[in-house]
């Protein structure tokens, strides 16, 4: 496992800044869940009072991500045929863009998820495509829509966050260091206590508190939080994540740390335009199709 998170970093981290909570639905539907019999129905009432949170869960569920050979109709469907505690990861993530996304209209928030969407998109395919398991699957789909989570809390309360962090990786300077400068906090430490406070497992925590950390999460002794890690920074590769948030063409960190993180997966780096093409099957686009 990476190392500890620094508790003095969490505090400075923290100051001014307030973590949203984890939403009462997500709390009732794990004491559901932490029930001798858990009730399938009470689970799909539970989801079904927020309409949109519903209806965006279902849309994803049908979506060909999941490669559903029938439609699913209701979300006691969904938690049926796909199992309550995938729906709940589901649930989890959907909240998350929704809670945060709140009154956000401006172009970079529209951004900001659209690309975690994107990013999360293409883990979950690519997971699934080296046949890691379904649980691996889930929460590469939770990481990528989790792991800029603190960039929409930062963005949400101070001015000119896209021009400065613009500025500054054009300068080749790292997130953190530009954050910590400007806004005496960072989004990785931040994005660790939104995915701690939201109940996400350890590794996916660990994963988010170092995902701009190349060279510790390469050396955790987890290999499953390696394994996430390199799945994360391979779909934000394809996805171009850099360049759709900064207009930044060059990332510095899959420039330098490539090798070892297609290494993590047992690739080689002449088998990305395969990789590209299978994503561009599934209608997902790539840098390499730009």
């Amino acid at each position: 496992m990476a190392q500890a998170i620094d508790m003095s970093a969490i505090e400075q981290a923290l100051s001014g800044f307030t973590i949203p909570p984890q939403p009462e639905i997500l709390q009732h539907i794990q004491q559901q869940l932490d029930a001798d019999e858990p009730n399938i129905k009470r689970i799909a009432t539970l989801i079904n009072l927020d309409i949109g949170i519903a209806g965006f869960t279902l849309k994803v569920v049908n979506s060909a991500f999941f490669g559903l050979r029938r439609k699913i109709t209701s979300v006691e469907h969904a938690c049926k045929f796909l199992g309550v505690n995938r729906v709940l990861k589901l649930v989890r993530s959907v909240l998350l863009r929704f809670t945060l996304a709140e009154g956000q209209n401006d172009k970079f928030s529209l951004k900001l998820w659209a690309s975690a969407l994107h990013t999360a998109n293409i883990a979950m395919t690519l997971a699934k495509h080296f046949n890691f398991s379904q649980d691996i699957q889930d929460d590469c789909y939770s990481l990528g829509l989790f792991h800029n989570a603190g960039i929409a809390l930062i963005h949400q309360q101070v001015d000119n966050y896209e021009r400065t962090l613009q500025h500054g990786l054009q300068q080749g300077r790292g997130y953190s260091e530009i954050e910590e400068q400007y806004f005496q906090t960072c989004h990785e430490v931040l994005g660790y206590l939104i995915a701690e406070s939201w109940s996400l497992t350890p590794e996916l925590c660990n994963v988010i508190a170092y995902h701009h950390s190349p060279a510790l999460m390469l050396e955790s002794d987890s290999e499953l939080e390696k394994q996430l890690f390199a799945l994360l920074k391979l779909a934000e590769h394809f996805s171009g994540e850099s360049r759709q948030l900064f207009e930044i063409s060059l990332d510095p960190e899959w420039e330098q740390y490539k090798s070892a993180m297609l290494e993590v997966l047992d690739i080689e780096p002449l088998q990305l335009p395969e990789l590209a093409e299978l994503l561009h099957r599934q209608h997902i686009s790539t840098v390499y199709s730009v």
